[in-house]
This record gives C-alpha cells, structure tokens and sequence, in this order.
C-alpha cells in the first residue's frame, strides 16, 4: 500500500508500534518536532527516534525488503 500511496506531495510516516508504550512517546514527539510554539523546549521533548519513526520507504521490519514495482 505504501508504495502506491507515498508520494512528495502526501508522504506517510510511519511509526513502528512493536512497544505501545514507545510508539506513542516517538509520535509525541515527532508532532512536537513538526511545529514551532512558545516556549518550545527541544531537549525536554527530544528527537524521534528513527528506528521507530520515518518515511515509509525507508523503514522496514528486519525480513522485509523494498520492491521494485511501480
């Protein structure tokens, strides 16, 4: 599905969820790091970790691997 509907103009994020718990912690954070807001405190909220969050076309479970279909 990502393949198809990953596009520049609409990219998706995904967000690996193995761990609930770290899933939504990463997704917090990845909103928060999107915007600017008073009294941003970027070492309180941190970076999104990037084994958890990304592009769809860069993240992949350890047995799966991009296809060339298009």
């Amino acid at each position: 599905m990502f393949f198809y509907t990953d596009t520049a103009d609409a990219p998706w994020t995904v967000i690996k969820s193995n761990d609930k718990k770290r899933a939504r912690i990463e997704a917090m954070r990845h909103v928060l790091s999107q915007f600017e807001y008073a009294n941003k405190d970027a070492d309180l909220v941190g970076r999104p970790d990037p084994q958890i969050v990304g592009a769809a076309s860069q993240l992949f479970e350890e047995d799966e691997q991009p296809t060339g279909f298009r």
